[in-house]
């Protein structure tokens, strides 16, 4: 039996996002943007997708959607900076999307502010503060960190910055949050917001950013005007139909049940000696990061992986790279980072997997140890 444990990484789709997208694909196929009677349905069920995502993000800004969310934050640094007269401020936790984004800035001549990290994964907001003023005219700051669960308080985040900066925009990656953190975009003072499908049930190739009503960021790619000239190429229209269908199936999770599953296997790495867990007060209850002291991470995933159970080691985009930048930011000692893991949980995990998996940690970890 397969138990899979690395949901920050991907989700299987559900079997209800598939159906509705293999009937796109052999029945109704036809191209959004054409005139005839069938593809104006198609076309119809693009802006109902659209609608349903709206409604879910919060009143007041439109979805675009897009073949990502890396490609929705890099269209956020790409076309949402008018001039280098400005400063833009991000944090040390961000996606390698959205930091990497940011360095490509720098080295452009741009003036970008690295904002710490507390030791509990979350935005130092006093460091946040020092950083932005009056000049600030971007600042990003991720909902959810992707590699610990650690919640920041984006509507806290946002009031703030808007008190002292209040031309900037405020750009959040949600890919972590959707479905699993209640936001309401406009309400918590989010200007942009990125979000992905393929974490929470839908599929690979098909991401979403939220824009509050009023801003307009210069198209990215330029054609046939497709999503309102904004983002310009043939639509994934069952990607898309498919991604309004996972967060309506993932909305139905039972987040406390996922809660219990993520205390069971904390409550086991716990008990083992030298076992740090990187978590905030506010964390998501669908990832547990825990940094193993006296183990090589990589050969814990192996060991495990043998025994039909899959987890992480971290953000997936950053897997291959020797060093991880958030655990870094948080202050963790190289012993601990080079055995850290990440373990995280989706709508179809189940709580009669867990007790395989804690068994399997405590054995593992002892053996590597011996």
């Amino acid at each position: 039996m397969m138990i899979y444990l690395d949901n920050a990484a991907t989700t299987k789709p559900f079997d209800g996002v598939l159906r509705k997208m293999s009937e796109l694909y052999e029945e109704r196929f036809f191209n959004p943007s054409a005139l005839y009677t069938p593809a104006y349905a198609v076309a119809k069920e693009i802006e109902s997708a659209r609608e349903s995502i709206c409604r879910f993000l919060g009143s007041g800004g439109t979805v675009y959607f897009t073949s990502c969310a890396t490609e929705s934050n890099t269209w956020v640094f790409s076309c949402g900076i008018k001039n280098k007269k400005g400063n833009i401020v991000i944090s040390a936790g961000e996606h390698a999307s959205v930091y990497e984004n940011a360095h490509a800035l720098i080295a452009k001549g741009y003036d970008v502010r690295i904002v710490n990290l507390s030791a509990d994964g979350t935005v130092n907001q006093s460091d946040l503060m020092r950083k932005t003023d009056q000049n600030t005219t971007l600042v990003s700051v991720l909902h959810c960190n992707n590699e610990t669960g650690a919640v920041n308080d984006i509507a806290a985040l946002a009031r703030s910055v808007k008190k002292v900066a209040p031309h900037a925009l405020f750009h959040s990656d949600g890919v972590q949050a959707l479905c699993k953190i209640p936001v309401r975009c406009a309400d918590a003072g989010i200007d942009l917001y990125s979000v992905s499908a393929h974490k929470i049930g839908g599929v690979k190739g098909v991401g979403a950013l939220w824009v509050r009503n009023g801003i307009r960021l210069a198209p990215m790619l330029l054609g046939g005007g497709q999503e309102k000239g904004e983002r310009s190429g043939t639509e994934n229209t069952a990607g898309i139909i498919g991604f309004a269908e996972a967060i309506r199936l993932f909305s139905q999770t039972d987040a406390n049940a996922v809660a219990d599953m993520r205390h069971a296997v904390r409550r086991t790495l716990l008990a083992t000696d030298n076992v740090l867990i990187n978590e905030s007060e506010n964390n998501s209850p669908y990832i547990l990061s825990a940094s193993i002291s006296g183990i090589r991470s990589e050969i814990l995933q192996r060991k495990l992986a043998e025994r039909g159970i899959f987890i992480g080691l971290g953000s997936a985009c950053s897997s291959r790279l020797k060093k991880n930048r958030i655990l870094s930011a948080m202050g963790r000692s190289m012993s601990y980072i080079e055995g850290s893991i990440r373990i995280s949980f989706g709508a179809q995990n189940s709580p009669i997997e867990i007790p395989a998996v804690c068994t399997a940690l405590q054995e593992e970890i002892a053996a590597l140890r011996t």
